[in-house]
């Protein structure tokens, strides 16, 4: 599947429509008042494939074994199955059932809008095209690099960008990376790659599907979506419970408003091999931190004939979900 290519959020509107499209498959890039506005190509959409998303993550200049991968299943003991420890969480959804009636029922949730202060956002302005999967990637990566959790290489596209976005709005961020012209080759480069397995949408080619990742910021699920004009807090969470915590929203917060609709793509960021174990056993955007094992759920499963050792093992697996770690130890 493909992401889409949404207008701004409507709080960024006013500033996106200071710049009028150009030519077909270009738009006129610049902040209002900026002169002169050069025209740049829009952005290809990306494959919502793993794949795509890390070469585009190795592209830009992001160092050790950090890769994406599928989740295959929103069940809550088939998550013990997605590589631990989960940073970052990138959603893909049809965005038409779903994307207004959200937006209006957060309208009645003031508190949503009430992110943590060190949130890396930015807008995705209309000029952009087909952006979304782009903006996901770079959100996940700014956040985990303030975070401390990720390293860039010296000089890299990445880390220049975000060293000047890091005193912008998110209006502003939003201009800044439209005018990133290192960042848009490796997005476009990725787009094409030939580890694609479907054909790339044109420039201008209208798609339903919708990009956005959620990520743990200080203790807090916060969603990140360039087009919603804020982040959205979807409050606390731990290191151990996230990756359950964003199935939980997606199913009924996403999935619960286009039941039946398979145009549903989930991929979890993780780092792998030696990386890993630089987290302990779970990992956050604020740092390094141990899974917690409630030893009363221990002694509950271990009643029920399970070896000790195996029952801590599955809860770590399982996020501490005692439910979820007795289902695989007696699917093991």
């Amino acid at each position: 599947a493909a992401e889409a290519a949404e207008p701004a959020a409507e709080a960024a509107e006013p500033a996106a429509e200071a710049a009028e499209p150009g030519a077909a498959g270009e738009a006129e890039v610049g902040a209002p008042g900026d002169e002169p506005k050069a025209k740049r190509p829009k952005w290809l959409p990306l494959e919502s494939n793993p794949e795509i998303l890390n070469g585009f993550l190795e592209r830009v200049g992001v160092l050790g074994a950090w890769s994406f991968s599928d989740v295959l299943s929103l069940d809550p003991e088939l998550l013990a199955l997605v590589p631990q420890p989960v940073l970052a969480v990138c959603l893909l959804f049809p965005s038409k059932p779903i994307r207004q009636p959200r937006r209006e029922a957060l309208e009645g949730r003031p508190e949503a809008k009430e992110a943590p202060a060190g949130t890396f956002y930015l807008i995705q302005h209309k000029e952009f095209g087909n952006a979304c999967g782009t903006i996901a990637a770079v959100h996940s990566v700014g956040n985990l690099v303030r975070g401390g959790c990720m390293q860039l290489a010296p000089g890299s596209a990445i880390e220049g960008f975000l060293q000047e976005a890091s005193a912008l709005s998110p209006e502003d961020a939003g201009y800044a990376l439209a005018r990133a012209a290192p960042l848009h080759e490796a997005s476009d480069q990725a787009a094409r790659s030939e580890r694609a397995q479907t054909r790339t949408p044109g420039r201008d080619d209208k798609v339903d599907g919708h990009f956005i990742v959620f990520l743990e910021i200080e203790g807090r699920v916060v969603e990140l979506d360039g087009c919603m004009g804020f982040p959205v807090n979807h409050g606390t969470t731990s290191s151990a419970g996230f990756l359950h915590d964003v199935a939980l929203i997606i199913r009924e917060d996403f999935m619960a408003r286009a039941p039946g609709n398979p145009n549903f793509s989930v991929m979890a960021l993780a780092p792998s091999g030696a990386a890993a174990g630089e987290f302990g056993d779970f990992g956050g955007s604020g740092g390094g931190r141990e899974a917690v094992i409630d030893e009363a759920q221990v002694q509950t499963l271990v009643a029920m004939g399970f070896d000790a050792e195996q029952v801590r093992e599955a809860l770590v697996a399982c996020g501490g979900n005692a439910d979820a770690a007795a289902g695989l130890l007696l699917g093991a």
